[in-house]
């Protein structure tokens, strides 16, 4: 029995000249060329699936029926159908040649002597190469356009719809006046999201598909920056692991690209909703059965990552606590950075008496002031001053086309209006960002504080995470707010 393959991934391939309909008929065509039998050909079609990957459901089939010596001659359009992978390629060639059977292509011939392997590979060696220029092209093209102020693709968000001239969002206001109400309840009533949902619900307040609002929903409101004006681009990508797995994956922060947009709330109302939810997040119940002074506090100064707390029970019935470095843990790319683990008991001692020093050092002032050295903020200003160099480029660009009468005087004043309310909010962005944070102490609810309640009241308040390197002796202890 004579086999056909054929594979398309897109449609774009489809549009030039890999539909699955022309690779039947041409290998039809060159099966009768080559006097093969043609009325019995099989055919194997994967609509739609990655030539990158080998699981695909009529390549096992093919591969199935070679092993069972159903198959005596397969005929494939390209080498590149078969596979896009210049070592699947290899593969799939050697293990049809060792079951005896013939492989054609369409568009070249293949001979397993060491000529034909080497053209073969040269083929599919460009293969690849094509494969990652036209990727690198389409990702710079959609960074230009992020650059421009324009969102790479068209999508849908609550209070917003979708402005196709420009590509970017406008405020839908009877929806915007919904998310004006979640904030409003939030940060005013002091209600919860479950509170809010369930408020919502009772008047017949449905999202964009008239169902009732999820509390998953609502929290996505409350924590997207794009409802303070800003929208970021390029900050995560999916990364394709399998044939039918993908993976979200961060990208570095001096990547990610601001793409101003009309605000429905104020920066300072989202940067309060963000302060409650973490503050909310540090008090969660959620491994609390043991008593941690610095649960959520601890960072490794040797790999940035935080400490998390661990219990266990001996056999004898006594139980130990301790925190372990993060390192590690999931990502089996990473290898724990050496930090040891250590006892919790003996290092929430070890940082209170480290913090009552700082305290009694600055006694006279009551007022503990650190440089603001958080890392995660100066990226975040790095990107956004980027950001605001760029529209003041872009605006000395329209002036200078107005100059030379390329631009209408209408034309100008519109762009000009709205990059000053870009900048303007750009500017209150940093002026918050570069403040240098002060925490006011109570010295005497401080030093009075003796159980682990007041103990841990005040290092939640404090906000402080506290870096920590015990591989040294004395053990290395700083402090970041």
């Amino acid at each position: 029995m004579n086999a056909i393959y054929c594979r398309v991934s897109t449609e774009l391939q489809a549009e030039i000249g890999y539909s699955i309909s022309d690779q039947i008929r041409t290998c039809h065509e060159h099966a009768a060329k080559l006097g093969l039998e043609t009325s019995s050909c099989s055919e194997y079609i994967d609509d739609g699936y990655s030539g990158e990957y080998l699981e695909r459901p009529a390549l096992d089939r093919l591969r199935d029926d070679l092993h069972n010596k159903k198959i005596t001659n397969v005929i494939v359009y390209d080498p590149d159908r078969l596979s896009r992978n210049l070592t699947n390629q290899l593969l799939l060639a050697d293990e049809i040649e060792k079951l005896n059977t013939k492989l054609y292509f369409v568009t070249g011939s293949y001979d397993a002597s060491p000529e034909g392997r080497l053209f073969f590979s040269i083929r599919g060696a460009i293969s690849a190469f094509e494969k990652a220029k036209i990727r690198e092209r389409t990702l710079r093209g959609k960074r230009a356009k992020a650059r421009s102020g324009k969102m790479i693709q068209k999508t849908r968000a609550y209070g917003y719809d979708w402005d196709d001239v420009n590509s970017t969002y406008s405020i839908n206001q009877t929806e915007a006046a919904v998310v004006h109400m979640i904030y409003e309840l939030y940060l005013s009533k002091k209600v919860t999201i479950k509170e809010i949902a369930i408020f919502l619900r009772q008047q017949n307040i449905t999202n964009q598909q008239g169902k009732p609002f999820t509390l998953s929903m609502i929290y996505r409101i409350l924590t997207d920056e794009k409802y303070a004006g800003t929208k970021w681009s390029f900050n995560k990508y999916e990364k394709k692991i399998s044939q039918y797995k993908r993976k979200r994956i961060a990208r570095p922060k001096e990547d990610w690209i601001p793409i101003p947009i009309s605000p429905i709330v104020t920066i300072d109302q989202f940067q309060k909703v963000r302060q409650i939810l973490t503050e909310n997040k540090r008090k969660s119940p959620r491994n609390t059965k043991h008593e941690y002074l610095l649960r959520n506090f601890l960072k490794c100064s040797v790999c940035g990552y935080s400490l998390s707390a661990h219990s266990k029970k001996h056999s004898s019935g006594k139980e130990y606590t301790w925190y372990k470095c993060n390192s590690g843990g999931s990502d089996l790319s990473l290898a724990p950075c050496g930090n040891p683990s250590i006892s919790s008991l003996e290092i929430d001692e070890i940082v209170w008496k480290h913090l009552c020093a700082i305290i009694k050092n600055n006694k006279q002032q009551c007022l503990i002031s650190f440089p603001n050295e958080a890392t995660s903020k100066t990226d975040k200003i790095k990107v956004i001053q980027n950001h605001q160099s760029e529209l003041k480029k872009k605006r000395t660009t329209i002036l200078r086309w107005f100059n030379e009468g390329m631009l209408t005087s209408k034309d100008a004043e519109k762009e000009l209006n709205r990059l000053k309310e870009d900048l303007q909010r750009i500017s209150d962005s940093l002026t918050k960002l570069s403040s240098n944070p002060t925490t006011q102490i109570d010295l005497e609810a401080f030093f009075a504080a003796r159980s682990f309640i007041e103990r841990r009241t005040i290092i939640e308040k404090l906000g402080w995470k506290f870096y920590i390197d015990h591989r040294m002796i004395p053990m290395k202890i700083s402090i970041k707010i």
